[in-house]
């Protein structure tokens, strides 16, 4: 019972569906961030601000909506348990209506996946393997703001599976995180193969 009701209360679902009644056109970054913050570390913060980047977005929006990562990412490294932000992004707001529509978006399958959630491997979240997830995270987070047509859907994942390990004490979650990075570097190392390919190909014709 007793670990039914922490399960209940540490639900990133139940943080982020008070988002959806918002009664202001936009909301800026620090009041999302003062709804759910808690006290299970920054994870919590990582996955709403990993939201905008899990939609097939071309590479200029990447970049823009990956730069708050940077920020968290180190903060997670270096085992902060309070998010800082600068001014100029604690200002920056968003359309309650574009967040409502990604929100209806995520939440069902977020719901289904927080049911099997639970603590296990917990040296993988705790403070050598969280300051781990965090340097990972901010390795993602260079990815996502380089020039890649199209490369963020893999490595976003990998966020979104690190925040949720890191929110619930879930190693396995951990797990994922790592695998679906390995996974993005892969595909985009290939990418990058096949390009460098393309141009010896194209200066031999030329």
């Amino acid at each position: 019972m007793a670990r039914a009701a922490q399960a209940e209360e540490t639900s990133l679902a139940d943080r982020l569906t008070p988002l959806l009644h918002e009664g202001t056109p936009r909301i800026r970054l620090d009041e999302m961030v003062a709804r759910i913050d808690g006290d299970e570390g920054l994870g919590p913060i990582l996955f709403v601000l990993t939201l905008p980047v899990m939609l097939p977005l071309p590479p200029g929006v990447s970049m823009v909506m990956a730069l708050p990562i940077l920020v968290v990412a180190p903060q997670i490294a270096t085992g902060r348990r309070k998010l800082w932000l600068p001014d100029w992004l604690a200002r920056r707001t968003v359309k309650h209506a574009d967040l409502v529509k990604l929100l209806k978006r995520v939440l069902p399958p977020l719901r289904r996946v927080e049911r099997v959630v639970r603590p296990r491997a917990e040296f993988l979240t705790g403070h050598i393997g969280g300051a781990l997830v965090g340097v990972a995270c901010s390795l993602i987070g260079l990815i996502l703001v380089l020039p890649l047509p199209f490369a963020n859907l893999l490595p976003s994942w990998s966020l979104g599976a690190f925040s949720i390990g890191l929110t619930r004490r879930d190693g396995v979650f951990v797990i994922l995180g790592y695998g679906l990075l390995a996974a993005a570097l892969g595909v985009i190392a290939l990418a990058l193969f096949g390009v460098d390919l393309g141009v010896n190909q194209l200066r031999a014709l030329f």
